[in-house]
């Protein structure tokens, strides 16, 4: 939770350094937050709650490999490809959608609008 709590704040802090309009912190709640729950499970999985969700723990989160005595890095790395291949698929997806936006300006608001607030 409270890693959570760090991660959101340094993401807000780095969309107005970069100067990224969010105005409702999107960004940093769910593409932050949600890498580092991802993230998180391949660190923190242990072998008892794996077993009783999948029926296997052959590979525990990173911390519980380390306490075997092992340095299995099976489950982190996998969640960390997964974390990439959402970024990628994302990009993939949305860069299209917002050119096909800015070439028909529909991208933006009016400029009027824009500085007096649409909210």
């Amino acid at each position: 939770g409270i890693v959570a709590g760090w991660v959101y704040l340094a993401g807000s802090a780095l969309c107005i350094r970069l100067k990224i309009d969010d105005a409702v912190d999107a960004i940093p709640v769910h593409m932050l937050g949600g890498a580092w729950g991802v993230i998180a499970t391949g660190l923190f999985s242990n072998a008892y709650r794996l077993e009783r969700a999948f029926g296997s723990s052959d590979n525990i989160g990173w911390f519980y490999e380390w306490a075997r005595g092992s340095g299995n890095f099976t489950l982190l790395g996998i969640q960390l490809l997964a974390v990439l291949f959402v970024f990628g698929w994302v990009c993939a997806v949305f860069t299209p959608f917002c050119f096909l936006l800015k070439i028909t300006n529909k991208l933006r608001i009016d400029p009027l609008e824009e500085e007096v607030g649409v909210d």
